[in-house]
């Protein structure tokens, strides 16, 4: 990190880790772009078919391992229940078979949250988000979000709780990343545009370039100095059909 309240920010939908939930590869892109904290959407982790020698894989903290970073895993459901609610505390590994979000971070992460976002009638999956709040160098804490909207109906009042003081903190410069499902100028990013101030560019990362992928901060508390959208590629592997999105910001 150049300065103390200077961070490099990825957001990266990694589809599971699919299709060899080999880890070496995504750890070679990350590791490249030497970040700060990187937030991942569709997590797949300690699921059957992750499994290696009949034993179940924690494919995050293998992850956060090999880029020797802290790292927390919030899960929106159970691959075996969709439908199931959750336990409260549920970035506890209390089962397996499991998909959601998660944060890795260079620097401590002094406290953690999930928990399930609204799915109301027309949404297709259960979704969720994961908060960590992290301790910089210069000793100050921020907070880090971490979320994947719905990409059939509901993003609107998924949104509407990622506004709150639920994940937006009160207190401490608050930054939330991921994967919208909407793009610039949507209600749905509009709404979140009351809460928060774009961190990042319009260029597209996703399909035929579509902007869905989105570094957001806390209003009034971050500044922009540059944002790249990066390929999904390592070497002639594709990783995802999602691009990294990388910026760099710094505290006001």
């Amino acid at each position: 990190m150049m300065g103390q309240d200077q961070l490099r920010i990825m957001t990266f939908n990694i589809r599971s880790f699919e299709p060899n939930f080999d880890i070496q590869p995504y750890a070679e892109k990350l590791k490249a772009e030497t970040p700060d904290i990187i937030c991942l959407n569709e997590v797949e982790n300690r699921s059957s078919r992750q499994q290696k020698n009949g034993k179940y894989r924690d494919l995050v903290a293998e992850l956060a391992q090999k880029l020797n970073m802290f790292n927390v895993f919030g899960y929106s459901y159970n691959l075996s229940n969709k439908d199931g609610k959750l336990p409260e505390e549920q970035f506890r590994y209390s089962t397996n078979e499991l998909y959601g979000n998660a944060i890795l971070s260079r620097y401590p992460i002094m406290a953690v949250q999930a928990m399930q976002l609204p799915r109301p009638t027309g949404s297709a999956d259960q979704r969720g988000v994961v908060t960590a709040d992290i301790l910089l160098p210069s000793g100050k804490i921020i907070r880090v979000a971490c979320s994947h909207l719905d990409h059939v109906g509901g993003q609107l009042e998924q949104a509407e709780v990622l506004i709150t003081d639920k994940v937006k903190s009160a207190t401490i410069p608050t930054i939330l990343c991921g994967d919208m499902n909407m793009g610039p100028g949507s209600a749905v990013i509009n709404k979140l545009l009351t809460a928060y101030d774009r961190l990042d560019s319009d260029e597209g990362s996703f399909g035929h370039y579509a902007k869905i992928d989105f570094i957001l901060g806390s209003k009034n508390h971050w500044k922009m100095s540059e944002c790249r959208v990066l390929d999904n590629y390592q070497g002639s592997l594709e990783l995802s059909d999602h691009c990294p999105v990388l910026s760099v910001v710094s505290l006001k």
